[in-house]
């Protein structure tokens, strides 16, 4: 069975055998690594340097013709 440590941080998309072993895992662990997996991807997109230049064109009003 999967555990937390042995989680590869790669760029390769995970094993059929691996997305298994995850669903394999409880509730709470799925959680657990999800919500870990969440913060690191918010640190990530607020850290960006091109978040201003993000925000400059996702943000305004939405003007439908």
């Amino acid at each position: 069975m999967l555990k937390q440590n042995d989680l590869v941080r790669s760029e390769a998309p995970l094993t059929l055998e691996q997305r298994r072993a995850f669903l394999g895992l409880p509730l709470a662990e799925r959680r657990k690594i999800l919500y870990q997996q969440a913060e690191e991807a918010a640190g990530h997109y607020e850290s960006n340097p091109t978040v201003e230049e993000r925000e400059s064109w996702q943000g305004g009003d939405i003007v439908e013709y």
